[in-house]
């Protein structure tokens, strides 16, 4: 009898949990399904999740505007900087395996970088540059504190981020010095983080992408996951959007990648923000973080090494807040990408993903920050 009392009590938990989650998820579509009304933006997806399971998933408006394609958990998105926190996991990997040390010079494992210079004066037509009075760290590369420029000088000539593969782009590096000493300041830099990755390859074996297939993608269930999308991957492409002269959503390529998307002879992995994936994929990588370097009973990271990405790395003195390639603050750590998408993972244990994909979309910000401010009121998310 008690036996039965208790499973009858566990199943009203469960409908009212169920109840509540579908009342949630209709609120938080009825705030974003506006914006697709109004032509503000083309297509939304939210998730929710914490590490065991996905709570919820809103999804409003289409990937394909002009065909009337509808968006959902499984369509592609080019995540953009989200590919940052995947390059910090492969590089805690090989830390987790003694294989690397993030205070080592990153000379120990690049020598090629021995003659990195930085430019201690600038004026208008000329530069004084100097040798580096302290070296250059893997925590330096992975928290923006390298002094590394945003890309090298054949990347910003090129107007691409795509163009060389790692192990040559390694030699462009040494040609564009450093804007400060490395640990004196913080500026963002794709080119630091594709360091890291390079001293992934050079350590493991493997080009980088293969690493993050091997290690990473398969294991944990992520086939969407990929540098260069197929063509039948690309059916599934979410279409990025900017608002026309018109008022109206116009479409546009990724401006900072080369086309086609698929060509691998021509394009070439960027693990600062090359990475396209679905939502549906995505999301796995997340939960991993939120139970602390878990997925599906597998341990991908030691609990030591997620401590490490998501706590500040950045001096005191330095304003901006970072990890290992994740913003952080006391409440969440995670990041954002070039077109809209977003993640933060919750120190409590919850997951919060938006997606979109947009280059100059007004009303992006407010409909972002409804999501967010939604999703973590209705979960009770702290």
């Amino acid at each position: 009898m008690k036996k039965t009392v208790f499973i009858f009590f566990l199943l009203s938990i469960t409908t009212i949990s169920s109840l509540y989650a579908q009342k949630a998820d209709k609120e938080i579509y009825n705030a974003l399904n506006p914006y697709i009304e109004n032509g503000d933006i083309g297509g939304i997806v939210g998730i929710v999740a914490n590490g065991e399971k996905i709570l919820s998933i809103t999804k409003t408006g289409y990937q394909d505007v002009e065909n009337s394609k509808k968006i959902d958990e499984n369509s592609l998105f080019w995540i953009a900087s989200q590919s940052k926190p995947i390059t910090a996991c492969a590089v805690m990997m090989l830390v987790d395996e003694g294989k690397l040390n993030l205070d080592e010079p990153i000379t120990t494992y690049l020598p090629e970088l021995t003659r990195m210079v930085v430019a201690r004066v600038w004026r208008e037509g000329w530069q004084v540059e100097e040798k580096l009075t302290k070296p250059i760290t893997l925590r330096h590369l992975l928290s923006h504190t390298s002094g590394m420029q945003w890309v090298t000088s054949v990347n910003q000539q090129a107007g691409k981020i795509d163009i060389l593969p790692m192990n040559l782009a390694l030699y462009a590096t040494p040609l564009t010095p450093l804007w400060f000493e490395p640990g004196e300041k913080y500026s963002y830099s794709n080119q630091g983080v594709n360091v890291a990755a390079t001293i992934v390859e050079r350590v493991s074996g493997m080009k980088f992408e293969d690493f993050l297939q091997k290690r990473l993608f398969e294991p944990i269930g992520m086939p969407s996951a990929t540098f260069y999308p197929t063509e039948k991957q690309l059916e599934k492409l979410t279409k990025a959007y900017k608002m026309g002269e018109n008022k109206n959503l116009e479409e546009i390529r990724i401006d900072q990648l080369q086309y086609p998307l698929s060509d691998k002879n021509k394009r070439f992995a960027e693990a600062a923000g090359g990475l396209f994936c679905t939502p549906s994929d995505l999301v796995k990588f997340y939960q991993m973080f939120a139970n602390k370097g878990v997925y599906n009973g597998i341990r991908y990271l030691s609990e030591a090494s997620v401590a490490e990405i998501s706590r500040r790395q950045t001096p005191d003195n330095v304003p901006d807040s970072y990890g290992l390639c994740c913003t952080e603050n006391n409440s969440w750590y995670g990041h954002g990408g070039a077109y809209g998408t977003d993640t933060r993972v919750y120190r409590s244990g919850y997951v919060v993903m938006y997606f979109i994909q947009e280059a100059g979309l007004p009303k992006s910000g407010e409909a972002h920050n409804k999501f967010f401010d939604l999703a973590t009121l209705l979960y009770n998310i702290q």
